[in-house]
């Protein structure tokens, strides 16, 4: 007969051997009244007689672990691993002499749930104290969450859910290198990953300024999980993050040389260029910020008495040779967001259903009407400024169809209300932009 173990009960499981079963060693009956009275150095000490009386049976080790278990269940968990350490090692001890005798004893039968049990009740105490975000626990909660799940992992080391979380736990403490060293034990100790821990792993080695790791790994992970398109983002925003733009590309590139005809791939692409059109874009914008500040600069020091007008025109000739950089990456940010389009274009007439397209569609239209928009307040001459307005709504109208098929696909999804509402408040669409509006929860 088995039974199920808990922490706290396992007395009563030892009296419910006595009860049920007669032992034909007396150390073991022995040991099995030490249990039930709770005297567990005297468990141990019938059960070492008992080991020493007949060595190839599994019995004495068995209340061993038993005895130790106990042991750690009335310590601190800060305390409980030595103990938890020892009862494992005996009741594989135990097991392996099981395994060679004839007869099934339930001992024998009990061991794998005394194990689980004892896993499971670690492991559960150990989430407790956590926030649904770990980072942000306390760092008292975070410390007694680490000696639970230490606990988990020395009673069952098979256990890839609590070495996890206790990497997660050892991250948020600050302990990167533990963090690190967990996540490579269940890579290529344990042969038991999935992409989750190539991700963390790489996540680690990144947040250690090791960005060339973190690619080698997940080109690792990439061979091992070649279906996953997911690992090919990740590799190219790594090589984004150490500049290396052209073998980003390349990477994401390989999926489409794959299958021409998958959507999804295309998607996958147009979005990785228009990561690098955002950041393009950053740059226009802090440089547009720069020139208008330069502009304010030279209008005071113009209206100032006795102004140089050496050094003025010195300032106007920096602050357009800054815009003329903003001009020339402007130019850089439409020739990639041109491949960006033309890949998303493909990807919609291939899947005409797929609201991702169809969004990142609006944001590349969106954003480039943004644009004209920021070099239209940046122009003095008004038939330029007219001309950039003109190309702005004409890139916003763009938008609106993309943007709205998205939400007819997923009326649901607040944020591609959000952005109808943006662009058509921005055009003078009043009624729309009350719609979208109300339907954007905003």
């Amino acid at each position: 007969m088995k039974y199920i173990f808990f922490p706290q009960a396992l007395a009563t499981m030892a009296l419910m051997f006595l009860v049920w079963s007669c032992a034909t060693d007396p150390n073991i009956e022995s040991a099995r009244l030490a249990l039930v009275q709770q005297d567990f150095e005297e468990v141990i000490r019938s059960a070492d007689a008992a080991i020493e009386a007949n060595p190839e049976s599994g019995d004495g080790y068995y209340y061993k672990g038993v005895a130790y278990a106990s042991m750690a269940n009335d310590m601190p968990a800060a305390e409980r691993q030595e103990y938890y350490q020892l009862a494992r090692e005996n009741f594989i001890e135990a097991r392996e002499r099981y395994q060679v005798e004839e007869g099934k004893s339930d001992e024998a039968q009990n061991i794998s749930d005394i194990i689980v049990e004892t896993w499971g009740y670690e492991h559960n105490m150990g989430v407790q104290p956590l926030t649904d975000d770990i980072i942000s626990s306390p760092e008292d909660s975070l410390r007694l969450s680490r000696h639970h799940f230490v606990n988990a992992t020395t009673i069952n080391p098979d256990s890839v859910m609590s070495f996890n979380l206790l990497a997660e736990v050892n991250f948020a403490l600050g302990y990167e290198e533990e963090a690190e060293a967990i996540s490579r034990k269940i890579i290529y100790d344990m042969d038991m990953a999935d992409l989750y821990n190539y991700y963390r792993l790489a996540f680690f080695l990144i947040e250690s300024q090791r960005d060339q790791e973190a690619i080698n790994l997940l080109l690792e992970a990439r061979d091992k999980f070649p279906d996953e398109i997911e690992i090919v983002q990740e590799i190219a925003n790594s090589y984004l993050r150490i500049g290396e733009t052209e073998e980003a590309l390349e990477v994401v590139q390989e999926l489409i040389e794959r299958d021409p005809e998958n959507p999804q791939y295309r998607l996958v692409y147009a979005t990785q260029i228009y990561q690098m059109v955002q950041e393009i874009d950053d740059q226009i914008r802090d440089i547009h910020d720069e020139v208008y500040d330069m502009s304010r600069e030279i209008r005071r020091k113009a209206r100032e008495p006795g102004a140089d007008q050496a050094v003025i025109e010195r300032m106007i000739a920096e602050m357009e040779e800054r815009q003329s950089d903003a001009n020339e990456l402007i130019e850089e940010s439409f020739r990639f967001s041109d491949i960006a389009l033309e890949e998303l274009l493909q990807a919609a007439n291939s899947d005409p259903e797929n609201p991702d397209i169809h969004s990142t569609l609006g944001i590349v239209y969106q954003n480039r009407g943004a644009l004209m928009q920021d070099k239209r307040n940046m122009t003095e001459d008004m038939d330029e400024a007219d001309e950039f307005d003109r190309q702005a709504r004409e890139y916003l109208r763009k938008s609106i169809p993309y943007y709205e098929k998205a939400a007819e696909l997923e009326p649901d999804n607040l944020e591609h209300w959000r952005s109808l509402f943006r662009v058509y408040t921005n055009l003078g669409m009043t009624e729309e932009a009350e719609h979208a509006q109300e339907r954007s929860g905003l």
